[in-house]
């Protein structure tokens, strides 16, 4: 006969297992095509043209 104390250890083992297998896992929507086969994702050209760049703030 096992201790009391070794049955609860492997009781909590049994129920971490059984938790992890019963977990959902999130599928993310991956395009999996080789990249040449891929469209390509290029930016529309905008007749506006804005100054862009970068501020630094020294505090």
């Amino acid at each position: 006969m096992l201790d009391p104390w070794i049955i609860e250890e492997i009781l909590k083992k049994e129920e971490e297992l059984r938790r992890e297998q019963e977990r959902e896992y999130a599928e993310l929507p991956v395009d999996r095509r080789p990249m040449d086969e891929r469209p390509s994702v290029t930016p529309a050209p905008t007749e506006e043209k804005s100054e862009r760049g970068v501020m630094i703030i020294d505090i």
